[in-house]
């Protein structure tokens, strides 16, 4: 039978990832910045199984480092609108060896995301679940791999640390934090935002 054949993908999930170049010559002062704050909060548990999440902050302070860096992040938003508000809450990471975060999402706001600012090798995957894996097993089961390669499409995602990068996600994904096998510690921000016209 002669026919043509494409797939369309029409309700695709969108991660956004920014790498900030140059990110060597700030990065010790966020060190320090986690550090430091981590002597004066005794944090939050979370979705933390060990390590510390400071407790959180909402990101408005254009004098203080952080604060400052996040917003030029996001300001550098391409896909989103000039004229889309973003309200940032946001919270400190500093996972020990062996340390991780179990799966978890972010009800109640619009995206989600991290910025990694120190990732010893085997510090610890981002891992996403599809929200479609209960409902589509039988159907991923049948792709062959090149097809499912092809098209990220599996029950489960992950992304690899990377000093200097941020993903942005949206906030309903389930996700979890593998185990820190270094034998340093991880550090993270990880952030909510609230969008509005």
């Amino acid at each position: 039978m002669d026919l043509n054949y494409k797939t369309n993908l029409i309700f695709p999930i969108p991660v956004h990832q920014f790498d900030v170049n140059g990110f060597e010559e700030i990065q010790n002062q966020l060190i320090d910045y986690a550090y430091n704050l981590k002597k004066e909060d005794e944090g939050v548990s979370i979705s933390n199984h060990g390590g510390w999440q400071s407790t959180g902050f909402y990101v408005s302070n254009e004098l203080d480092v952080l604060h400052n860096f996040i917003i030029n992040c996001l300001a550098e938003f391409p896909a989103i609108e000039k004229s889309t508000n973003l309200t940032v809450h946001a919270w400190i990471n500093i996972n020990k060896p062996g340390d991780y975060n179990v799966k978890h999402n972010h009800p109640g706001v619009d995206l989600a995301g991290v910025l990694w600012i120190k990732t010893p090798e085997n510090s610890g995957n981002i891992i996403f679940e599809s929200p479609y894996n209960f409902n589509s097993y039988r159907e991923i089961t049948s792709y062959h791999d090149e097809f499912k390669n092809s098209f990220n499409i599996d029950y489960n995602y992950y992304f690899s640390p990377f000093e200097g990068r941020m993903i942005v996600f949206p906030s309903h994904l389930q996700h979890q934090v593998t185990k820190n096998k270094s034998n340093e510690d991880r550090i993270s921000v990880s952030f909510n935002i609230r969008l509005s016209k």
